[in-house]
């Protein structure tokens, strides 16, 4: 099954933004590797502002490193990689999203569909 990781990292440093970002990368993509299953891509959304102040582990944070990662997994190793995340005090939010691709066999990450959707200025 095809699935897309939304994730928000802690920046702990402000210099080095996407430092915490990069290991939590590394370290998703090492469980779902070792669990036999395929990482299609890797998109990062950067640094933003978060929407509103999210507390966790007793720190408040007001920005976060965004990322997407789209892999193909069994049910079980999806379970354990989201509750592998959520205990894991540098996200801050996560969640997974079951894709269709039915259609197209490679349907790019809903982020790019969106770009793709907006209209062409000539």
């Amino acid at each position: 099954m095809y699935y897309e990781l939304v994730a928000i990292a802690r920046i702990a440093d402000p210099l080095k933004s996407n430092f915490e970002a990069v290991k939590i990368a590394l370290t998703v993509g090492r469980l779902i590797l070792n669990n036999r299953g395929i990482i299609r891509d890797i998109t990062s959304l950067g640094p933003r502002p978060l929407h509103k102040i999210i507390s966790k582990e007793q720190e408040r944070h007001y920005q976060g490193f965004h990322f997407m990662m789209g892999f193909d997994s069994s049910l079980t190793v999806q379970q354990e990689l989201l509750r592998t995340l959520r205990r894991d005090p540098r996200i801050l939010r996560c969640s997974i999203i079951k894709r269709d691709i039915t259609e197209k066999l490679s349907p790019g990450t809903s982020f790019e569909q969106a770009l793709n959707s907006l209209p062409k200025e000539s």
